[in-house]
């Protein structure tokens, strides 16, 4: 603020109730204030358009305010001529708040607001949260649902049961941490403590979120109030009806949650299309916020790989920014492409991935979303792995050849295991140098089938072995003098490479392979 202009302000503030030059007078209660109608219309929509409509205040100079606080009045009436306001209790706080947002005053609303969030407490969450709803304030209406997930439990003494109707069901739509039988019972009190809203108490039972309790849960549940649960969740289970924190098969990693990047070179990632989240290797890793607390099991992102790069990573997941769940580590395989990452459910807000190693130094994601899958999946407890029961060793799932010669490219992956000719529609390379699949992600997988080019009466000998880094290998399997289809099982670990070796082509130098799968079988 320039000195003109500070000048200029205090000269306004010495107008704050001083009858001389004033042209309007505010009754409140039975006390007289004195006011100026051109600060009141510049300051206010409200009383703008009070003064300047042809109402009786434009023509008679006197405002009658009715069942308006007197204190909190004049701290807004203040705030009109001097732009600064001094809130000392929560009481005031609420008035003024509600003041100036009859008044139409924003920027006041907004002090007020703030005065909330930085005293919010266990006691008064819900009292501020119900007044956010009432006036409309999604802002502050966030911050409390942001707090009551933060402290992780509902704080029933204090003032639950007063939550009104839709500041309720903002509730159950929010909050992240597992509800079980103490929603449902909280629920079912704030139904008891509320009778005159039975009208609204079907719109928060669809809210209810009953899916995940167990029928020793159910035990605890009041027998007058069973009936009315398990209604509920015959509905729910009929109509699919979700919370929309755990919405299924629903990417939540998008603005409109308020998912923000802490660390990872680019903040506005999820703003704008064509950026970058990445991050050197052996410095500070790739920190997101999703702006709530969400249910999640999985993570899709897509690997920057326009010039073959390889990348090893690690996940973790955080409820509160400071405990954290290791839920993926492809710390020592080497990864591409896209990444479909499965894990144990959990509830979490943070996310951080941390790249340690790259082929240009650098940890690149081009492509980043997280979500609630109802899909069934299996991973494997010990490695994070996913075990996939269907075929990963494909172009669509984005395993490529790294070596080998095909025609056409990638025949071996194609899906197609019918059609090939003398001259196309297989791989093959050099008896001795090996054919080498690279799937994008590390898998567990304990099983392979191999069609072996079969148009004439050859037979082969071959080898195949995996690897998680293409520099340490396990052989899976050996055979000699075999041809056709090949169902190949061996002890489940972890795959990224697959060399198919030939040793052996009685009709010639090759080893040409048609088709190939490698999947988890049990």
């Amino acid at each position: 603020m320039t000195t003109a202009t500070n000048s200029l302000v205090k000269h306004i503030a010495k107008l704050y109730l001083n009858e001389e030059f004033s042209d309007v007078t505010i009754i409140v209660g039975d006390i007289q204030i004195s006011a100026h109608r051109v600060i009141l219309a510049q300051r206010s929509e409200y009383f703008k358009t009070m003064l300047k409509c042809g109402l009786s205040e434009s023509t008679t100079n006197r405002i009658e305010l009715h069942e308006t606080p007197f204190n909190a009045f004049k701290l807004v009436l203040e705030w009109m001529y001097t732009d600064s306001i001094d809130i000392s209790t929560y009481d005031n706080a609420l008035d003024v708040l509600r003041l100036a947002h009859m008044y139409q005053i924003p920027e006041l609303v907004n002090e007020a607001a703030y005065y909330f969030e930085s005293n919010c407490t266990d006691e008064n969450v819900y009292s501020i949260l119900n007044e956010a709803v009432l006036l409309s304030l999604d802002e502050l209406a966030n911050f409390a649902i942001q707090y009551l997930n933060n402290i992780g439990h509902l704080n029933l003494n204090c003032g639950f049961d007063n939550l009104s109707k839709d500041a309720l069901i903002m509730v159950l739509k929010n909050l992240c941490f597992v509800p079980g039988v103490e929603i449902v019972c909280a629920v079912l009190d704030w139904m008891k403590a509320n009778p005159s809203e039975s009208d609204d108490f079907p719109d928060v039972l669809k809210h209810l979120d009953v899916r995940d309790i167990t029928l020793a849960e159910l035990e605890a549940v009041p027998s007058d109030a069973l009936e009315i649960v398990m209604d509920v969740l015959r509905q729910r289970r009929k109509e699919k009806l979700f919370p929309s924190y755990q919405l299924p098969n629903t990417n939540v990693a998008l603005p409109e949650h308020g998912v923000r990047v802490i660390t990872g070179d680019t903040k506005s990632f999820f703003k704008k299309d064509g950026r970058v989240l990445k991050h050197k290797i052996g410095e500070l890793g790739i920190h997101i916020d999703l702006g709530h607390q969400f249910k999640l099991n999985s993570i899709e992102m897509h690997l920057v790989d326009d010039h073959n790069e390889a990348y090893s990573y690690w996940i973790d997941v955080s409820l509160d920014n400071q405990n954290w769940i290791r839920v993926i580590d492809h710390s020592e395989a080497i990864c591409r492409s896209f990444q479909e990452l499965h894990f144990k459910s959990y509830h979490a807000q943070f996310i951080r991935i941390f790249g340690t190693a790259s082929t240009t130094d650098v940890f690149q994601i081009s492509k980043f979303e997280a979500l609630y899958t109802t899909e069934p999946f299996e991973t494997d407890s010990e490695t994070t792995l996913l075990v996939p029961e269907y075929n990963v060793a494909l172009i669509e799932n984005n395993a490529i050849i790294v070596q080998g010669q095909s025609e056409p490219p990638n025949a071996l992956i194609n899906g197609e295991s019918y059609g090939y000719t003398w001259n196309d529609g297989f791989t093959w390379n050099p008896l001795g140098e090996g054919i080498i699949i690279q799937l994008p992600q590390p898998y567990m997988i304990d099983s392979m089938t191999l069609l072996l080019f079969d148009k004439d009466e050859r037979v082969y000998s071959y080898n195949i072995e995996v690897s998680v880094d293409r520099v340490n290998w396990t052989q899976v399997i050996s055979e000699e003098n075999v041809s056709g289809k090949r169902n190949i099982k061996f002890d489940r670990q972890p795959v990224v490479f697959v060399k198919l070796t030939g040793t052996n082509n009685s009709v010639g130098t090759t080893l040409d392979c048609v088709h190939f799968e490698c999947f988890a079988e049990g």
